[in-house]
């Protein structure tokens, strides 16, 4: 796993410290570093709007300088302006460029650094970033909020530890489970005097089957269908 430190430049707003704090706990950080904070960190509406996450508040960390927060780590900048790392030779990635990178890194210390609500980073800040992170979006209104834009950069950083925790593939039925459906539809179509080239047919539910990629339950509602007409 990363270990992501993430820090908030000049955090302005009450309402998302609190947004940001509940997305922090929803990938599993476990504390906030604050960089000369504007507002009051342990105010009514960031404690409110953080849920369950108000600890991470209680409990951040002032700085007031970047040196040694980002000592010894991959330093990743963001922005909503890509065009602000030019100073820093374009030095920029999608979520999805910067996670293969940090991948192949090895490195897995991670500074995270957001910026402003109203400005981001300075093209400073940003060329003291090992990497940029832009989300593309729409031209016309292309700058996220920055607790949603971190709601997408840290799924992408951390999906690969935490989708361990939920077996979605479990849900969907096995080779061996599609065999044994193919068998009953053969069964099934047996006695039919309308279909003429069974071996076809068959095939054909069976390419169905696994380009459908169907639950195990699903199968299973099949099967009752198929089992029911078999026995009579």
């Amino acid at each position: 796993m990363l270990n992501i430190k993430l820090v908030l430049v000049e955090s302005k707003y009450q309402i998302n410290l609190g947004y940001i704090a509940r997305t922090a706990k929803n990938f599993g950080l476990s504390k906030l570093y604050l960089l000369n904070p504007k507002c009051n960190f342990n105010g009514s509406n960031a404690i409110k709007y953080s849920k369950h996450a108000r600890e991470l508040l209680q409990n951040a960390v002032v700085i007031k300088n970047l040196s040694n927060i980002t000592k010894n780590n991959l330093i990743i900048g963001t922005t909503g302006i890509w065009t602000k790392t030019s100073s820093a030779f374009f030095n920029i990635n999608d979520p999805d460029m910067a996670y293969k990178k940090i991948k192949k890194s090895s490195q897995k210390n991670i500074c995270l650094l957001i910026g402003r609500d109203n400005t981001g980073l300075t093209k400073e800040e940003l060329m003291l970033c090992d990497l940029t992170i832009f989300i593309p979006a729409n031209k016309k209104y292309p700058v996220l909020n920055i607790s949603h834009a971190l709601a997408i950069i840290l799924y992408q950083l951390t999906k690969e530890d935490f989708k361990k925790n939920y077996n979605f593939n479990n849900l969907y039925a096995n080779m061996n489970q599609i065999k044994n459906s193919v068998n009953l539809f053969k069964e099934f179509i047996k006695s039919s005097q309308h279909i003429r080239n069974k071996k076809a047919i068959s095939m054909i539910f069976e390419h169905v089957l696994k380009r459908a990629n169907p639950t195990s339950n699903e199968l299973k509602a099949l099967n009752i269908l198929f089992h029911k007409n078999n026995k009579n």
